[in-house]
Parts: C-alpha cells; sequence; structure tokens
C-alpha cells in the first residue's frame, strides 16, 4: 500500500513558543507528511497521526485541524518519541468509502506495528477501528469514554448508530465494551439494561471522577479506544456541537489518555466529535493536543506484564468467598504495584482468563464481595 495515495500533505506552522527551545519541542523528534516529503520508511516510527474529514467529507474541514497540530508540535516531547504525521485523510465519494478506506490504512499501520492517533468530528471514526478487527477476524475490546451510550436506530432513516453497527450488526469480533463517563440523563435506562444483559460494563461519570484509578483496569485491557470530545465539559472543551456543563475536567481526560497510552494491548485511539467553528480561543485545540500528548507520554512508559508468563515477578494472593464457586485468585506485580485477577472456566477446568483490577478490587474480595469485574467477566466466559 502506498500512503501517500491516502493522505493529503500538511504543512506545520507558528510553532515557535518563547519558553520551550525548538530542539525540545515534538516538531523536533516527528517527521511530517508535507509536499516536499512525502510518506516514508512508516516502520521506523511507533506513532501515527491522521486528521480524518467529517461527516460531510468535505477534505477542507480536516485544514482545521492545524490549530491542534501547532499546539501539539510545540510541546516538550519524550526523546524516544518517534512520531509521524501522516496528514490529513482523503475523503471517499462515500462515506462509506472513507470508513473502509480508514480501515485498510489503519490495517497496513498495524501491520508495521504503528499506533494511530485518529482525530476528527465523527464517531464513524470509531467505526473505523472496529472495522480493522472484523477485517482481521480479531475479538477484542474495546473502551468508549462518552458521555452518553447512543444504542439506537434512526427510526426515519432507518441507520443505525456507530453503537449499534457494533453492539448489535457487526458484534462478532466484539468481547467486551466498556462505557466510561456516561451521564444518566443522556442515557435510556433500556440502554443500561442491554448493556448488562449483554455482559458490558458502564461507568457513571460521578462513579469515575471519585476515583480515576478506577478507569485504568478497563483501560489496559481495552484494544481499540474512542474518546468523545462531549466527555468532557463545555468550560473547558467549547469546541464540540452538543456540549454539557458536566463532564470530566480536561486533566482527568488528560490522565485517562496517559492511562491509554500505557496499555500494551491499544492498538488504535480516536478522539472525535470536535468542532472548530465553536472553538474559543482555540481552547478545545489546545486541550486536543495535550490528550495527545499524554496518551503518548503513557505510551513510551509502557511495559508488558503477565502474571502467568513471570510469576516471580508477581505476589499471589488467594482469597475464599463463601458464595463464589472458587477460591478468588489474584496477583500484584512487583515492579509497577498493577493487579490482576484470575477468572475460571467452570466448563473448561482448568482454563482461566486473566483480567486487569485495582487495589480495592481485592479488598473487596477481601470482605466477603464478589468484585463486579469479576462477576461480570465471570458471567460472559461461562455463559458463552
Amino acid at each position: 500500500m502506498n500512503l501517500n495515495d491516502y493522505f493529503n500533505p500538511i504543512e506545520i506552522r507558528n510553532t515557535d513558543r518563547s519558553f520551550i527551545h525548538p530542539s525540545a519541542q515534538l516538531i523536533s523528534f516527528a517527521k511530517v507528511h508535507s509536499r516536499k516529503n512525502p510518506i516514508d520508511n512508516i516502520s521506523d516510527f511507533d506513532i501515527a497521526l491522521i486528521g480524518v474529514p467529517g461527516n460531510n467529507g468535505q477534505n477542507d474541514h480536516v485544514e482545521n485541524y492545524s490549530a491542534i497540530r501547532n499546539e501539539l508540535f510545540s510541546l516538550c516531547a519524550n526523546k524516544k518519541t518517534k512520531l509521524y504525521d501522516l496528514g490529513n485523510f482523503k475523503s471517499g465519494i462515500t462515506k462509506n468509502d472513507t470508513i473502509i478506506g480508514l480501515r485498510d490504512v489503519i490495517i497496513e499501520l498495524k501491520a508495521n506495528r504503528v499506533t494511530p492517533i485518529l482525530i476528527g468530528n465523527s464517531d464513524d471514526i470509531l467505526y473505523a477501528q472496529y472495522l480493522v478487527n472484523v477485517k482481521l477476524g480479531l475479538i477484542i475490546s474495546i473502551a468508549s469514554i462518552d458521555s452518553r451510550i447512543a444504542v439506537n436506530e434512526n427510526k426515519e432513516s432507518k441507520i443505525p448508530s456507530v453503537l449499534w453497527k457494533i453492539l448489535v450488526n457487526e458484534n462478532e469480533s466484539l468481547s467486551s465494551f466498556t462505557n466510561i463517563g456516561f451521564q444518566s440523563y443522556f442515557v435510556n435506562p433500556k440502554t443500561l439494561q442491554f448493556i448488562s444483559e449483554k455482559n458490558h460494563l458502564a461507568y457513571r461519570i460521578g462513579y469515575i471522577r471519585s476515583n480515576l484509578k478506577e478507569a485504568e483496569p478497563v483501560l489496559r485491557d481495552a484494544d481499540l479506544i474512542g474518546i468523545n470530545i462531549s466527555s468532557v465539559r463545555l468550560s473547558d472543551a467549547p469546541g464540540q456541537d452538543d456540549g454539557s456543563p458536566n463532564g470530566f475536567y480536561g486533566e482527568e481526560i488528560c490522565q485517562i489518555a496517559r492511562y491509554s497510552g500505557t496499555s500494551n494491548l491499544v492498538s488504535s485511539i480516536g478522539i472525535y466529535d470536535f468542532n472548530c467553528e465553536l472553538d474559543q480561543n482555540k481552547q478545545t485545540s489546545k486541550l486536543l493536543a495535550q490528550i495527545i500528548w499524554y496518551f503518548i507520554e503513557g505510551f513510551y512508559q509502557r511495559i508488558i506484564e503477565n502474571p502467568l508468563d513471570s510469576k516471580s515477578q508477581f505476589k499471589k494472593f488467594i482469597v475464599t468467598i463463601d458464595n463464589a464457586h472458587n477460591e478468588l485468585l489474584f496477583y500484584k506485580s512487583e515492579k509497577t504495584d498493577r493487579w490482576w485477577m484470575e477468572i475460571p472456566f467452570i466448563n473448561d477446568p482448568p482454563k482461566t482468563k486473566i483480567i486487569s483490577c485495582t487495589y480495592e478490587d481485592y479488598l473487596k474480595a477481601t470482605s466477603g464481595e464478589l468484585p463486579d469485574r469479576w462477576l461480570n467477566v465471570f458471567q460472559k466466559i461461562n455463559s458463552e
């Protein structure tokens, strides 16, 4: 695949900052697809940045991502950073053409072990991310940071939402779906019931904000991540079409992005529903740049750990609960202090599944309660 056929070149301007020397800025550690420098040697890089056109399919929309790029490339960089800004994705004739083209590009990047960061104004990005795994026959977990859970079908147009396609119509590649940060007044109770019946998970924003570390195990186990900018409160991110006065603070969404970056499983991340025309003083552009920066920061702090591969580096804890089918097994990394728990397959012993968890899950088990995370996965794997 010649990636130059799929992207329009860009120019990075106005990265000068009086308080940061140019040699320390991200622009000094990145490569940019420009008219003079076509895309080449993509396998030499770890991360790719992609601007995606909007629903109207007009390529001129993505030019408005320049404010994000100018801010991003002006920031200080980790010297390990190998980032390639591929430019702006070319629209297809139809929206579906764009989605399929984007899917194929992500597959190419995946084959070269490059993790794409996609920015756009539509959750079609998430659909393209998902279709990569359908095409490759992979079973994956999705984490969606969103104030809404739009599992619905437009009754008039008969057009299903992106989540409807993923969770209902084309769910053959989906192992688990988790929403982080939904706001109750935006979500139909029947949707939450559907999520529960399918053994997926949804966390209210109040629950996550009271202990942001609860999001880390979800993101650690996710294969792809979608961040809807509407999950951030309008005062922190005015550049969104349907904002809310409530939501994550800017620093909270950046911490979530960092958790996402540290996950060894995450193969792509999409950030969407950005509307530059509503972006006052480029505030949302600056926040998006920092979200991307934190993902990159987390990416270069990844540590590969698996309790079953290197047990000597882990402490094993056994907890007995009266109403559990088996003892609950927990593992704590001596290196990072991260936690995992082991879940049995009742009908296929000694087969087990390892999932990420928190210290709080362990404490809950020691008090005689089954952690919600354990119970959810136990029910899912033993009902299939």
